[in-house]
């Protein structure tokens, strides 16, 4: 797998595991009626959404906009899957913690 690729991977997994961790108990304890979408999505599916949804900015804004890089299908997807594997990480952080 090429670098590039590795470093999305990389960091669709951190905002995955970061999101789905830490971000979604807030979004759950604020409760206020328009994050109540985020809610049912389940922490994986929030961790999820935010590394899809940061791929996807960072491709079309970052690259494609601004000109400051190569917007690329597989950057996005590799960012994506590591979402993916963040989400399957934070289902076995929770079986295991309790």
């Amino acid at each position: 797998m090429q670098k590039d690729k590795q470093l999305h991977l990389l960091a669709g997994l951190a905002l995955s595991l970061l999101a789905g961790l830490f971000v979604y108990p807030l979004v759950v304890w604020l409760s206020w009626s328009w994050l109540k979408v985020f809610v049912m999505m389940g922490a994986v599916g929030f961790g999820l959404f935010v590394a899809a949804l940061a791929g996807a900015v960072k491709e079309i804004v970052w690259d494609w906009w601004w000109k400051r890089g190569t917007p690329e299908w597989l950057d996005f997807w590799a960012t994506v899957l590591g979402g993916v594997i963040g989400g399957l990480a934070v289902v076995l952080l929770k079986l295991l913690g309790g």
